[in-house]
């Protein structure tokens, strides 16, 4: 620990000196000499010139020391005084080079610091810079504090031009219709696509994240905002459907004429042709018939994506449409050894609203995958229950089952199981997609249950025909469906 030096106390005693040396000297010399009234006049002046002198002497470093002090205030930190008073001056000086010197280290601690910070600061503006997705900084008023150059150009605006305002008049995003507000984003974690409105009306289709900040008064921070432009993805995803339409297009012309050949063929010389020659023609005609219908499925996933799949809803006997499909599907079923069961309903079945050609596709397709997924030997059940505004379907196999992980993606587009028992059955995972969206926009809701190892239930539900006083409530279901954007003529 640094001994304090003690302090001198010698200052005083020169005044003092001084003092006694102007005010006693005349009168020591009238003591020593007979003086005239010439002679203490002399001595006087003499004494006061002396004490003058002495006195400049003396406070001398004083005025060193207040240049100096006007010298380190002007910049000049290195400057240092070198006071030898013997003194309370000289203490005064060593007390400044002392302050001086921490002072100094002190200035280029933070100059230092400071030099650090803007890089640190430069460097992270080049990573947010460098950034594609917009990044947008509110304060605890939602005032913008920060954005980076991607959210300039998303929202076509320049940083100081937004700097300090607040967010909803800068940008407004939408879901739909509805306006999200940024005290619905920014009060928890928010993930959603939504439509940008910016500068001068822009428009742009965005991911909107935003997170929550602890930020401290110092920072004022409270939320972010990251914005991903979806314009690349969507014009992708655009590009994609417009050549699966075309090639499927392209494709479904002269497959339907292939497999119209085909069949005329097969009917006419059935009996005329080698049973070797026979069975390889079926088989072509059965190969053309599964790309006749994956390019079928293409097409209505291309319709789904674009919204643009029909459905004509009318009043059906849905009872006869199940029949019809189980008989059409109980040849293939049987080829397997595989036991297909329609229970009887206990009841005559309620009319549906739906569209008996899309509602043909749904039964087919689920009834086809019951099959395709039960080993020989095993049994495929339809049963149907009515409930008071609905009609439920259930489609049970003793198949291999699905596992629980799968379950949520298993109506996702082109999403297949990567069960070890199912690797030797093929598909494209386009069925139960287009089956969802189908059932979907007909009012219905449809769903898995299963367990590996112990099969699979698909069940879906349809509308009843509402019936009051004898009279169909069909333009009823039509208006609304047509309101809610779930029917496309």
């Amino acid at each position: 620990m640094e001994q304090t030096a003690k302090p001198k106390k010698t200052l005083h005693l020169k005044i003092i000196l001084i003092t006694v040396l102007a005010v006693f000297l005349p009168y020591i010399l009238g003591l020593l000499v007979h003086p005239t009234p010439m002679l203490y006049f002399f001595a006087a002046i003499v004494s006061a010139i002396l004490s003058a002198v002495t006195l400049f002497w003396i406070l001398k470093p004083l005025g060193i020391l207040i240049k100096s002090t006007r010298d380190f205030s002007d910049g000049k930190l290195n400057l240092r005084t070198d006071i030898r008073s013997g003194d309370e001056f000289e203490d005064v000086g060593n007390s400044f080079n002392l302050m001086a010197d921490k002072l100094s280290k002190t200035i280029q601690t933070l100059e230092s610091d400071r030099a650090i910070a803007i890089s640190e600061k430069n460097k992270f503006n080049e990573i947010l810079s460098s950034i594609i997705d917009g990044i947008i900084a509110l304060d605890s008023n939602k005032n913008v504090i920060f954005l980076n150059k991607a959210s300039e150009e998303l929202i076509n605006y320049r940083e100081a031009e937004v700097r300090g305002k607040p967010i909803d008049q800068i940008i407004h995003l939408f879901s739909g219709t509805d306006e999200i507000l940024p005290k619905t984003y920014c009060m928890t974690s928010f993930n959603q696509t939504a439509k940008l409105i910016g500068k001068e009306g822009k428009q742009t289709k965005v991911n909107l994240t935003t997170s929550q900040v602890g930020g401290t008064v110092q920072t004022n921070m409270s939320c972010i905002l990251t914005l991903h432009d979806l314009s690349n993805e969507e014009e992708l995803e655009q590009m994609k459907l417009d050549f699966v339409s075309m090639a499927s297009h392209e494709l479904k012309t002269p497959l339907t004429n292939i497999v119209g050949y085909l069949s005329v063929f097969l009917n006419e010389n059935k009996n005329s042709v080698s049973k070797e020659s026979f069975d390889l023609l079926n088989k072509a005609f059965t190969a053309a018939q599964q790309l006749q219908t994956l390019i079928a499925n293409l097409l209505n996933v291309n319709k789904i994506e674009r919204e643009q799949l029909s459905v004509s809803p009318e009043p059906v006997d849905y009872f006869v449409i199940l029949s019809k499909t189980v008989e059409d599907l109980r040849s293939q079923a049987n080829q397997k050894g595989i036991v297909l069961v329609l229970i009887p309903p206990t009841q005559n079945l309620p009319k549906v609203l739906a569209d008996p050609l899309r509602l043909g596709e749904v039964i087919t397709n689920l009834l086809s995958n019951a099959i395709n997924y039960t080993s020989p030997g095993g049994k495929v059940e339809i049963a149907t229950e009515v409930f008071p505004t609905e009609l439920k379907t259930a489609i049970s196999d003793t198949g291999v089952g699905i596992p629980q992980e799968a379950l949520p993606h298993l109506f996702s587009k082109f999403f297949r199981v990567s069960n070890q028992l199912q690797k030797t059955s093929k598909g494209t995972g386009l069925g139960l997609y287009i089956a969802k969206s189908i059932i979907e926009k007909l009012h219905g809701k449809i769903w898995v249950e299963s367990e590996v190892g112990k099969g699979s239930k698909f069940s879906f539900t349809l509308p009843l025909i509402i019936q009051s006083k004898g009279i169909l409530d069909h333009d009823k279901f039509v208006s609304e469906a047509l309101q809610s954007g779930t029917l496309n003529y």
